[in-house]
């Protein structure tokens, strides 16, 4: 595992509808990187977590280590930025990798599953607000209902789009020589309105994004706290936006590593 205390830096998806008759219970956040020797157990976890019903796991590559000498081909400062959100929303300002956020609320150790299993048991309550998805005719309709539990809650809601899968070989650092795999791999994120306690539709055009074959969406509803990101109150998911050529495709997305 490699830690740091840092002090203050400061979803898109004929007609598709998102996985029927599944109850969120926890969105899982990884953030991963190349140039961590723990990370490829976390990685190959969060593969097994996001086969589980109801648990979404997305793996979020980071830039903290970039400095050591070996670039995550991966990283975004996007990522990278909301990692540190969260350490300061916290109050502990501590990253580190792998480090995984269960439904915005606690941070535990990626590649310890009896913490993740516990974290989630002691958060997905939280996880109430009725999100659906559907597609038609390449627009992404989003249905946000309406939780008397959560209406004192003000949510931002939050587009991401993923690659399902992605290998990529590592030629430098501590994975120097090995191929690792990431799952549901975080490439987009963006604010996409506020919900506000009443229940509101989104349509969002899908022509802005790549049209990768095994490119996949979650939208999650998040509250907003003073110090920043708050706890997950709902989340919904589409495994394909482009189903067409995801049903004539079956690959794997390779990116280089240096």
């Amino acid at each position: 595992m490699l830690r740091a205390t840092l002090g203050l830096i400061v979803i898109l998806c004929g007609t598709v509808v998102a996985t029927a008759g599944e109850k969120p219970r926890a969105f899982l956040e990884l953030f991963t990187s190349q140039g961590c020797a723990s990370c490829p157990a976390a990685d190959a976890l969060i593969g097994e977590f996001a086969e589980e019903e109801g648990v979404y796991a997305v793996s979020m590559p980071v830039k903290l280590w970039d400095f050591l000498g070996w670039a995550d081909t991966l990283a975004t400062d996007m990522l990278t930025k909301r990692q540190i959100a969260y350490s300061v929303a916290r109050g502990d300002r501590e990253v580190f990798t792998p480090q995984l956020m269960v439904n915005g609320e606690r941070s535990v150790l990626g590649n310890d599953p009896d913490a993740i299993r516990t974290a989630i048991r002691e958060t997905e309550r939280r996880l109430t607000l009725p999100i659906d998805l559907s597609i038609n005719n390449n627009v992404l309709t989003i249905d946000v209902g309406e939780d008397r539990r959560a209406a004192a809650d003000k949510a931002t809601l939050w587009l991401i789009v993923t690659d399902e899968e992605i290998r990529v070989p590592v030629r430098e650092g501590e994975n120097r020589g090995r191929k690792l795999t990431y799952h549901n791999v975080v490439r987009e994120m963006r604010p996409i309105g506020m919900w506000k306690g009443e229940p509101m539709t989104f349509d969002l055009p899908l022509n802005d994004i790549d049209r990768d074959a095994s490119a996949g969406c979650f939208v999650i509803a998040q509250v907003e706290t003073f110090k920043g990101p708050g706890p997950i109150i709902g989340a919904a998911k589409v495994d394909h936006l482009f189903p067409a050529r995801a049903a004539g495709v079956q690959r794997s997305t390779v990116a280089s590593g240096r």
